[in-house]
């Protein structure tokens, strides 16, 4: 499945509506709010369709719009990236203006208003929570989330551009459109944490300025085991480096500097870690003739992607998951 071809399995919802102000209030419920400075949408043919989904607290939909309006948006937080497919857009932010072709990837800033003049489109939006963006945004440098702003509308490049739109593609192919892993808490949480993450690597921001600080503060070797027993005994839930940090009583920067500065390694790759030894010890005390396969175990701890599965997996312990379950 791909942004244009949605997989009747992946439970889209359908609106339709030829209603103008219905049409605007569905818009500022499921994308952002905005103010309507002029439209011609008073006169016959207009129309408003949408198909969306969830991923979490991570929102998906294509959107079908016939009008030729123009309205400013109201800063509220949330990200929402999109993927023109067809139509007319225009950016307005103070005396600049990016015009969007069809196959380009644009974001509506969150944090500044934005005028938008727009017609008869077809577009893929991708909308991130704000705390989503925020929990990515901290990294072992010691960059705080909460200082995370977006400054403008276009990706850093082409390519960055088409590599966000390749993780999209990727998420609603090969994890919306399979109810194994629709419904798999894990995979639902690195495939959150993903769109986010590509986000930040495609469209200016402030946290790709981040330089090492020693604001965060040191760890004693004590909080450090905490941190480490707490995501042992969780690594069956969808957990977060903030959640590690707030049960342990750490600031986020500060666990980061802890497991960079004594581990050499992050929060996230120790959590995989104990996840792949989760998977090869049931692997081990697997019985494949009861219809266990490497697949459902991958999928149980949080591995959505089999290749980068055994690839880890291998390299970890010197053979493929599927020699273990069959030994």
């Amino acid at each position: 499945m791909t942004e244009e071809s949605i997989h009747p399995g992946t439970h889209w919802q359908r609106f339709a509506t030829t209603d103008p102000d219905e049409g605007y209030d569905h818009i500022r419920k499921a994308y952002v709010d905005f103010s309507v400075r002029s439209s011609n949408d008073r006169g016959e043919g207009f129309r408003l369709r949408t198909v969306a989904t969830e991923l979490g607290d991570v929102g998906l939909s294509r959107m079908v719009y016939s009008a030729h309006t123009f309205v400013e948006t109201v800063p509220e937080g949330d990200l929402n990236v999109s993927r023109a497919i067809k139509g007319r857009y225009s950016l307005i932010h103070g005396k600049e203006e990016h015009r969007v072709l069809p196959g380009e990837v644009f974001l509506i800033l969150p944090d500044h208003s934005l005028g938008t003049d727009f017609e008869d489109v077809d577009v893929f939006t991708t909308r991130l929570p704000r705390a989503l963006l925020e929990e990515a945004a901290h990294t072992p440098a010691g960059f705080n989330g909460a200082d995370l702003r977006f400054d403008s509308t276009q990706p850093i490049s082409a390519q960055l551009g088409r590599h966000w739109s390749a993780t999209v593609s990727y998420v609603t192919q090969s994890i919306l459109s399979e109810p194994s892993l629709r419904t798999n808490p894990l995979i639902i949480a690195e495939a959150r944490l993903l769109l986010a993450r590509t986000a930040l690597a495609a469209f200016p921001n402030t946290s790709l300025d981040a330089r090492p600080t020693s604001t965060g503060g040191d760890v004693r070797p004590h909080g450090l085991r905490r941190a480490l027993a707490y995501i042992d005994d969780n690594a069956g839930r969808p957990i977060s480096v903030a959640q590690v940090a707030a049960a342990t009583g750490l600031h986020p920067r500060s666990l980061q500097l802890a497991f960079r500065r004594h581990l050499g390694t992050t929060p996230t790759n120790y959590l995989r870690r104990v996840r792949l030894e989760h998977a090869h010890r049931d692997l081990r005390n697997a019985d494949p003739a009861t219809g266990v396969t490497v697949t459902m175990i991958a999928n149980r701890w949080g591995f959505p992607h089999l290749g980068r599965f055994s690839a880890d997996y291998r390299r970890a312990y010197g053979f493929s998951p599927s020699h273990t379950l069959r030994t």
